[in-house]
């Protein structure tokens, strides 16, 4: 794997990340504004009548409308951040995956570095068993001719 392919891939895997945040953050911002908006609308409207009993049953009205709404956020809520969590997940697989072929190519590369080392230095070894024995040969040889 090269290094334009991998720093590729962990750009990619950081945007998507950040993009995840971000459009996560957004969506429960403009839910918030949404229900915000929706119990000022529950809150602010008129009555329709000035008596008392108008009055209290469109309050228990008015009280049963917040609380549906409220059910209904938190179940929304919490199915967003459901669907987060399963998206992050997912992402920390990828970045796992992503890990273990960087982690693998690193390895490889020390393997690979290690052979290079070990057939060169068993080369110079064999190279200088060769002088050393040419040594010994051309010392012999003049041992024997004088």
């Amino acid at each position: 794997m090269s290094t334009k392919t991998t720093t590729a891939s962990y750009m990619e895997l950081s945007t998507e990340a950040y993009t995840l945040f971000v459009d996560a953050i957004a969506s429960a911002n403009q839910r918030a504004l949404e229900f915000a908006k929706s119990l000022y609308e529950i809150s602010s409207r008129p009555y329709a009548s000035n008596t008392l009993e108008t009055a209290i049953r469109e309050n228990f009205d008015r009280a049963n409308q917040v609380m549906s709404l409220a059910v209904a956020e938190l179940q929304t809520g919490g199915e967003k951040i459901a669907e987060l969590n399963e998206k992050i997940v997912a992402h920390g697989a990828k970045l796992q995956e992503s890990y273990v072929t960087t982690m693998r190519g690193v390895v490889d590369t020390g393997l690979s570095n290690l052979t290079f080392v070990k057939d060169t230095a068993a080369k110079q070894i064999d190279d200088l068993a060769k002088r050393i024995d040419e040594a010994q040969t051309h010392a012999t040889a003049t041992v024997s001719a004088n």
